[in-house]
């Protein structure tokens, strides 16, 4: 389950996922794509499926842009996620018409495993020429990008149209693996199922298109793995994002499937405990549940954030425990914490000029 150090295990490892119980996920999720209206995604990262069902599912059938300018959902970029278009910097506060709709794409995989993998993108119902704040959010393992955006539609909607917060869009990556169940939002050092690289040079340009954002317009958001997904990613790729958000994540290695190889240089590249230097300037939120029964979770939050204010580089911190447990509905209770905590950056932000990402 959890690798603290090489060798060394914070907490029993988990089952394993059977052949059997893959095909069925895969079958699910395919079934979703070909518009069943129903999927049943999987909550934790450790301790199996949520408890709570959903009436229907989120997505809608395509209704206009998915992104401000976009017309190309298969669009790549360059390995930092820039494009030659010119950057924008703004944060209209404009309250939206009514419910987002949720768009399913189709974005290319980086590994040869995957022909495409699905990315379910909200849009707030705003005029589809208003350039949005974009704000990457991913799910945990087991899990799937349809049920952590079904975790968050509702919510989102309601800030949008009577919270007071400004609008911005929503982008659910993929972040399963074929030949690793569990990838850590990584890239695998067998070259298989390159999630980190799908992320940054197809996911980012396909959803943002013609209008790729500055790093102050860009945000990305976590549950348990896609927490640490979230602080690794940003901590990696700091010229990509300017807030991120963990939601019951964990801040070192937890490698159980072998994405980094067993590599100790590869593990260090990837363990955001280290990394807290490249968090200068960040705007930095932390939530824990507080009837977290993992122990490479529990606590992590609260460890994390010490690093961060020890490193005395100008992070902009945030960290709370929150009532609940490790589940979606955890999620969607503390989402409007997260909106709040994103809405106040992007604003902060938006009448600075950023650069572009680089490119």
């Amino acid at each position: 389950m959890a690798a603290s150090a090489r060798g060394h295990r914070r907490a029993p490892r988990r089952s394993r996922r059977s052949p059997l119980r893959a095909i069925a996920l895969f079958v699910t999720s395919t079934a979703l794509v070909v518009g069943s209206g129903v999927a049943f995604g999987y909550a934790t990262h450790h301790f199996g499926k949520h408890s709570s069902t959903d009436a229907a599912s989120v997505v809608a059938p395509p209704t206009g842009p998915l992104s401000d300018t976009s017309d190309d959902s298969t669009a790549t970029t360059d390995s930092s996620g820039g494009t030659d278009s010119a950057p924008v910097s703004s944060h209209p506060v404009i309250k939206a018409s009514g419910p987002g709709t949720v768009t399913e794409l189709n974005v290319p995989s980086a590994d040869t495993d995957w022909k495409s993998r699905p990315v379910f993108v909200y849009r707030p119902a705003v005029p589809a020429n208003v350039v949005l704040p974009v704000v990457y959010l991913l799910h945990g393992v087991p899990g799937e990008p349809d049920r952590i955006m079904r975790s968050v539609k509702d919510v989102l909607d309601q800030a949008f149209t009577t919270g007071g917060q400004a609008p911005f869009i929503v982008a659910a990556p993929t972040g399963e693996g074929t030949a690793h169940d569990d990838t850590e939002w990584a890239d695998a050092q067998d070259g298989k199922d390159m999630v980190e690289t799908y992320l940054v040079k197809n996911v980012i340009p396909a959803v943002e298109g013609k209008t790729p954002r500055p790093a102050s317009m860009r945000a990305i958001v976590g549950f348990s793995m896609g927490g640490y997904g979230a602080a690794n990613l940003t901590l990696r790729h700091p010229d990509l994002f300017s807030q991120f958000a963990s939601l019951a994540g964990y801040f070192h290695v937890d490698d159980p499937d072998g994405m980094f190889g067993s590599d100790s240089t590869v593990e260090a590249a990837n363990t955001p405990d280290d990394m807290v230097q490249k968090a200068a300037g960040k705007r930095v939120l932390l939530l824990e549940d507080q009837d977290e029964t993992d122990p490479l979770i529990k606590g992590a939050a609260a460890e994390f954030a010490q690093r961060l204010q020890a490193c005395d580089c100008g992070v902009d911190l945030s960290w709370h425990l929150e009532p609940g447990g490790h589940t979606y509905d955890f999620v969607t209770g503390v989402f409007p914490k997260v909106i709040s905590f994103l809405d106040q950056g992007f604003t902060a932000t938006a009448a600075k000029p950023s650069p572009a990402p680089a490119g």
